[in-house]
């Protein structure tokens, strides 16, 4: 069985994808000479084909990696360039020589991963040699900042903070559309420490997500209470001043029955059994509440947490005289409902009609 590091495991290679692991030159060149197309790919089984370049680096074959560099292989392939396979699967002197032979350093991958990240999954060490060639840390290192402290990397955080990474970094990406920061990560995780960290280390507790979520308000969420007090305390305070809310919210024309019931004590609605097993509905508190927009429309989300479908949100639409509405977030989704009072006397009914696209 030959391993080939993270792409698979496989009983044997095709021949010319064996003379790169074996290392046989001559056998290369032959087939160079003959017309073997370097930049073909190789197929390795139904769903694995990679590029001779591709093979060499993930075998940190440098003698092969050198003949196919000097027959002109292209080392900036898009969605698939040299630099970043090399920063994941080999050792410096690959690295270097590949950079030297003018491998771009700020190329993505299909997945939009850059070189900071590409090494930060594959061979930590080499982060500071990206950093050596050129490739500025402040500007490309974000990604890898967030991805380490949703892993818990606390040394790796605190050697990019170090070198200047921006601590609220928010920029949007594949793993990240709704434009978290390491701080709003940290809290989504529930880790109190790095929370502490971060903050400790400059990170502006006030600054939210696309859909207006801040570090406070996902805490909430996650029913965290003591990290919840914890950053509410560090909030101004006018941000928990309900007459300040109130009028802040005055364009939302909101009913009184809903106005009451967001700055009692009991903010959670029980329902009925039911198939889709949601027990119960959290809402925020009315000073918790959070603007957002979906598409062209403002809404105001009402709901903290619904029982097992994190990602709906019960919201208050202004239009229409106003009304309570649903957006699903994972499908970018919204139906209005009713009014408040009508769905407090059966929330199952409009919930289900929702889910069921009855709406």
């Amino acid at each position: 069985m030959i391993k080939l590091k993270d792409i698979g495991t496989f009983e044997e290679l095709p021949e010319m994808a064996e003379h790169i692991y074996n290392g046989n030159i001559p056998a290369l060149q032959a087939a160079i000479a003959a017309g073997w197309d370097i930049e073909a790919g190789i197929v390795l089984s139904e769903h694995t084909i990679l590029s001779p370049l591709d093979v060499a680096l993930l075998l940190e074959r440098l003698d092969v990696v050198q003949l196919l560099t000097e027959h002109g292989v292209n080392l900036n392939v898009d969605l698939n360039p040299s630099f970043l396979r090399a920063v994941r699967y080999c050792n410096e002197n690959i690295i270097r020589y590949v950079a030297a032979q003018g491998a771009k350093l700020d190329l993505l991958n299909q997945v939009g991963s850059g070189a900071y990240s590409q090494a930060y999954y594959g061979k930590k060490k080499n982060i500071p040699l990206i950093q050596e060639l050129g490739l500025d840390m402040k500007q490309h290192g974000g990604d890898v900042l967030r991805q380490a402290v949703s892993d818990h990397d606390l040394k790796t955080v605190s050697y990019l903070l170090d070198h200047g990474v921006d601590i609220n970094y928010n920029e949007p990406n594949m793993v990240y559309p709704y434009q978290a920061t390491p701080l709003t990560v940290a809290t989504r995780m529930g880790n109190v420490s790095m929370v502490k960290y971060l903050i400790e280390r400059g990170a502006d507790v006030t600054l939210a997500e696309k859909d207006g979520e801040r570090p406070y308000t996902i805490a909430v969420s996650n029913k965290n209470k003591d990290l919840a007090e914890y950053l509410k305390s560090l909030e101004p305070e006018e941000l928990h001043q309900l007459e300040n809310k109130k009028y802040a919210l005055r364009a939302y024309k909101l009913p009184n029955d809903l106005v009451q019931f967001l700055t009692g004590d009991k903010l959670r609605l029980e329902l009925a059994q039911n198939e889709y097993e949601i027990r119960y509905i959290d809402f925020f508190t009315l000073t918790d509440t959070i603007e957002l927009k979906v598409g062209r429309q403002k809404l105001l989300r009402l709901s903290a947490a619904i029982d097992n479908y994190s990602s709906l949100q019960l919201v208050w639409n202004p239009k229409k005289k106003g009304q309570l509405g649903c957006y699903d977030v994972e499908h970018q989704t919204y139906a209005d409902l009713c009014s408040f009072a009508a769905f407090f006397e059966q929330p199952e009914g409009y919930l289900f009609k929702f889910l069921e696209g009855d709406l």
